[in-house]
């Protein structure tokens, strides 16, 4: 029986902290870059819930509105172009009354924003249909998996935006815990099953072993692999820890047929746990994917100097090392591993590319593996051992007329930087 989530906004918990801590990290800056292509900016919040919790803490909603203050606060147009410039939709099936009191306390900004009472999937469409040409993003944390729907999202792409991202939060050992029920198979007595009432649902799934519920875990999933996956869990070939990478990697494979850029952050509950849900950004532009990377990173490091000065728990799965993501058994990627990585997919590619092209594209292969400093690295010696030609422009400083080092393009300081493989 489903737990009573009546007090679900009573207390913000620590993994919903999480949550907005990277969405927050990621928006003012987002919001700065795409104001100043000129074309309006789409905000949904999809599942906005209260606003704020009951202990004072700002949820998601308040939290996007003081990100649209400040960055309109420092964007160069003028105030006829911000009226139109950023418009926020925050959707919400229960709460639109306490949303609507609390979002009276953001800050005013030059437009309007609207609450929309209802489900999710019964309005995003009827928002972004009339958006063609904008830019879209879509912070979806929902309340069950059941409301992420491949086959709605497929339709919401064909509206033609200028650019289009997704932020979701997707709960994949809750996914495989269904998977499992409907195939008639009972994980609980596994470890990596055994503390997901921590990660609350406000509005759990309910499946049985129906071919109703095959199809809706099929249409959440994008496809029916999850059936093979959760048959050789049973069969014993893999655990539940590999399992559900298993799951979440084909997901993302599932989103990247439609998406160039797919970045995954593994979010664990509890220190000491494997990660339970994933928090995944879609993207069709590289400059957003290395936008996200970065605040994902800079998460991670913020995080784990909280745990070393005896602050919160790192909730992020990382090892402690250069490298900040292990396997499913724990050990770690090694430096020469991931070079190997790097060559293969600078092999992979079929022409030269940006620096910041390169870290979207390996980040979107390989997931955030190590930091980006370990790739300029891994970089540099490759130019060094003749595999490739790191051309910058210019070539050399202005002031001191050393060879130039820096990493990233700027088109206001006429920087650029390119890759270009040298060997087969």
């Amino acid at each position: 029986m489903p737990k009573d989530q009546s007090g679900f906004f009573k207390e913000k918990k620590e993994w919903s902290e999480i949550k907005d801590s990277l969405l927050e990290c990621y928006l003012t800056p987002y919001f700065q870059k795409v104001l100043r292509t000129y074309k309006p900016i789409c905000y949904v919040d999809c599942f906005a819930g209260k606003g704020k919790f009951d202990d004072g803490k700002d949820g998601s909603p308040l939290i996007a509105m003081k990100c649209i203050y400040d960055s309109i606060r420092t964007s160069r147009l003028d105030e006829n172009q911000l009226q139109n410039a950023i418009s926020p939709y925050f959707i919400e099936l229960n709460h639109g009354a306490d949303l609507r009191d609390n979002l009276r306390l953001a800050p005013a900004f030059p437009g309007r924003y609207e609450v929309i009472d209802g489900k999710f999937e019964d309005n995003i469409c009827d928002i972004l249909s009339a958006r063609k040409g904008e830019n879209v993003f879509l912070y979806i944390d929902p309340y069950g998996i059941k409301a992420l729907d491949s086959n709605l999202f497929d339709k919401i792409l064909s509206y033609d935006f200028r650019s289009f991202e997704m932020l979701i939060n997707f709960n994949s050992f809750g996914f495989f815990r269904d998977a499992c029920q409907v195939m008639r198979f009972d994980p609980s007595k596994d470890t990596a099953f055994q503390d997901l009432d921590d990660l609350v649902e406000y509005e759990p799934t309910v499946v049985d072993s129906s071919p109703k519920s095959e199809e809706l875990l099929t249409a959440i999933a994008g496809g029916d692999y999850w059936k093979d996956i959760v048959r050789d869990y049973q069969n014993g070939i893999i655990n539940g820890y590999h399992a559900e990478m298993c799951l979440s990697t084909a997901y993302k494979e599932h989103l990247k047929k439609k998406h160039p850029y797919v970045l995954d952050m593994p979010i664990r509950l509890k220190d000491k746990n494997r990660p339970k849900y994933r928090m995944i950004h879609v993207s069709g532009h590289e400059e957003a994917c290395f936008l996200m990377a970065e605040n994902m990173l800079k998460r991670k490091d913020e995080l784990f100097l909280n745990v070393q000065s005896g602050g919160q728990i790192s909730m992020f799965d990382f090892n402690i090392s250069q490298n900040m993501d292990s396997s499913v058994e724990g050990e770690v990627v090694t430096e020469e591993e991931i070079k190997q990585k790097v060559r293969t997919f600078i092999r992979d590619s079929s022409s030269d590319m940006g620096y910041k092209s390169f870290v979207a594209g390996f980040y979107t292969r390989n997931g955030l593996i190590c930091r980006m400093e370990m790739l300029q690295s891994i970089l540099t010696n490759l130019e060094k051992e003749g595999f490739v030609e790191i051309l910058r422009d210019p070539p050399f400083t202005e002031k001191t007329h050393k060879k130039s080092s820096f990493w990233l393009d700027s088109a206001s300081k006429g920087r650029k930087v390119t890759i270009r493989r040298k060997q087969p």
